[in-house]
């Protein structure tokens, strides 16, 4: 499962809204981030994704310094021209923690978030930004905190459901 640990991310956009929940309106919240990460994260969602999209380099030609592991030597794009490339699936149950900067001791942590909208672009060098959104609940306080992030680099923590939690999703 995706997921993300101490990762510089940043914040583009933070949309409030009312959602009804029966008949009780309650306060929920649109994140859209990006953050650049090892073309690693492709094998995630596929395992024959990444070598759709690199290669290694042909002898002589420049390669860039490489982000992370690259063991495997694909770090050259097979497909420079492409556009990003999107990926329709929803994944709840994830906790969110925010190392926002506003108070070094802060953290803002959000749980029941579901993520969505992912696309990827694949990076000369082997690495890859990921765009995505995250669809949650929330207080006041918490949405004016995440209003003072947009547009800010932050460190985010994204934690997956529990195995078990997936399995019950399911059933």
């Amino acid at each position: 499962m995706f997921q993300l640990t101490n990762q510089q991310t940043k914040i583009n956009s933070f949309t409030p809204r009312m959602e009804k929940h029966g008949d009780e309106n309650v306060l929920a919240g649109t994140m859209k981030c990006e953050t650049t990460m090892h073309s690693g994260v492709l094998d995630i969602f596929d395992k024959g994704f990444r070598k759709l999209l690199y290669r290694k380099p042909a002898p002589g030609e420049q390669a860039q310094l490489p982000l992370g592991d690259h063991s495997d030597g694909l770090t050259a794009l097979k497909l420079p021209c492409l556009k990003p490339i999107q990926w329709d699936e929803d994944f709840p149950g994830y906790t969110l923690a925010i190392q926002s900067g506003l108070a070094l001791d802060e953290v803002l942590k959000l749980k029941d978030v579901e993520l969505h909208g992912f696309s990827f672009e694949p990076l000369e060098g082997g690495s890859c930004t990921v765009k995505f959104a995250l669809n949650f609940n929330q207080d006041g306080r918490t949405s004016g905190k995440l209003c003072q992030l947009i547009q800010e680099t932050v460190e985010i923590t994204l934690t997956p459901p529990p195995k078990n939690a997936e399995l019950d999703q399911a059933a």
